[in-house]
């Protein structure tokens, strides 16, 4: 095995973000709103998304800047499944990004490579996928990186070549970086994949150059540029040594919600547990950011968010009950563990959670009227008549009342 790594705390890597980009004259930016005033996006879901005029419009002037920023991706119903499954997913996740204007590829990659430096992380440590275009692979080598190191992309379903950041909105090509927790030598971009307890993808690095426009069209931007990211719970799961679950941050509300669910009759599931940690902590960044629980746009995506918690909840123990305790003693483990920058009450989000969960059995028991009235009703009935979630649906099923 490899040598470990600086064992840094969630606060001390924002620190030294802080700390390196300030000694190195970036503008550092405190996190934008996490509703976002980009029309292509509901929340903002990566950091160039508050800054993508910087590089598209030809009125700015951009300078370089840096900030770490709370982002939220809810993807499609196949991607929520992966929360509580792929133990570096989240829903709501902290990133830290920086962008450099009149910069080349070789200078990008300098600084990329410096920048994981200070946490020690070397370049032996690491893999490189490039786009099939050479400008980035040529940078690694006059950066000293060696070429067994290098892994240049052809077509590929797994590392991405080509971001794309919106309708309009910027396009770039960029390098994915992978840190091996193992001494062994990589033959392919296959054994990245695969061993993929070995293999971390880290950040990427993106040179932004073009513009998708609405029409379809693809043009060269204004003030092209690089912009890197990374999440910070990845970031702090390479450093101490363990997946993103575990790191200081949030293993707090993992362990809570596994104990308040044992003590509710729940057995003994890591799963569930994340899943509960994953969707409390973003339920109360956008409730303490302004939003409630609605039908339609931004208070949606909460609502749907409260409910997959409460039902996760509820099928997994196989009753209907009240998840206040849980939340209770997530809502105390979040306010006095540092597990969210920023978020020292949470009484509020309480209160809402729980409403949520009393209109969400109103409805199963409307739902369970029905079948009881016609004990044959399928679940894609009771989803598509009462909105009953398809796990939900065998609490209807069984005989007997709610």
């Amino acid at each position: 095995m490899c040598p470990s790594l600086p064992n840094l705390t969630v606060q001390q890597i924002k620190d030294t973000i802080v700390e390196f980009h300030g000694d190195r004259g970036y503008r550092l930016f405190e996190p934008f709103p996490l509703v976002s005033t980009d029309p292509t996006v509901l929340f903002v879901n990566a950091t160039i998304t508050p800054f993508k005029t910087w590089f598209t419009s030809n009125t700015t002037c951009p300078e370089d800047y840096a900030l770490i920023q709370g982002c939220l991706r809810m993807g499609g119903a196949n991607e929520l499944d992966l929360v509580g499954i792929n133990p570096y997913y989240f829903t709501f996740f902290e990133m830290f990004g920086s962008g450099m204007f009149r910069a080349d590829h070789e200078e990008a990659v300098a600084y990329l490579l410096d920048f994981l430096m200070a946490f020690g992380i070397s370049e032996d440590r690491l893999y490189f996928t490039t786009p099939i275009e050479g400008k980035f692979q040529r940078a690694l080598k006059r950066n000293g990186v060696r070429e067994d190191r290098v892994f240049q992309l052809a077509e590929n379903d797994h590392f991405w070549q080509e971001w794309r950041f919106g309708t309009p909105g910027p396009v770039g090509h960029g390098l994915t970086v992978v840190l091996s927790r193992s001494s062994k030598q990589v033959e392919s971009i296959e054994q990245l994949i695969v061993e993929d307890d070995q293999f971390l993808e880290l950040l990427n690095l993106i040179h932004v150059h073009s513009e998708s426009l609405a029409s379809g069209e693809v043009v060269p931007i204004a003030n092209p540029g690089f912009e890197l990211g990374i999440g910070i719970e990845r970031l702090a799961a390479a450093l101490q040594g363990c997946n993103s679950y575990l790191i200081d941050s949030i293993r707090p509300l993992v362990q809570t919600a596994e104990e308040s669910l044992l003590a509710q009759g729940g057995v003994d599931n890591t799963p569930i547990a994340r899943v509960c940690a994953d969707h409390f902590r973003a339920i109360c960044v956008l409730s303490l950011g302004g939003l409630n629980p609605s039908n339609k746009g931004h208070g949606y995506v909460l609502r749907k968010l409260v409910r997959r918690f409460v039902g996760t909840i509820w099928a997994h123990i196989g009753e209907i009950t009240t998840t206040k305790t849980l939340v209770e003693d997530l809502s105390q483990t979040l306010a006095t563990h540092g597990c969210l920058t920023g978020i020292h009450e949470c009484a509020d989000v309480v209160d809402r959670i729980v409403q949520e969960e009393q209109a969400l059995s109103r409805v199963l028991k409307r739902a369970k009227q029905h079948v009881l009235r016609y004990p044959n009703t399928s679940t894609y009935v009771l989803h598509d008549t009462y909105g009953v979630p398809e796990k939900l649906a065998p609490l209807l099923l069984k005989g007997g009342e709610l």
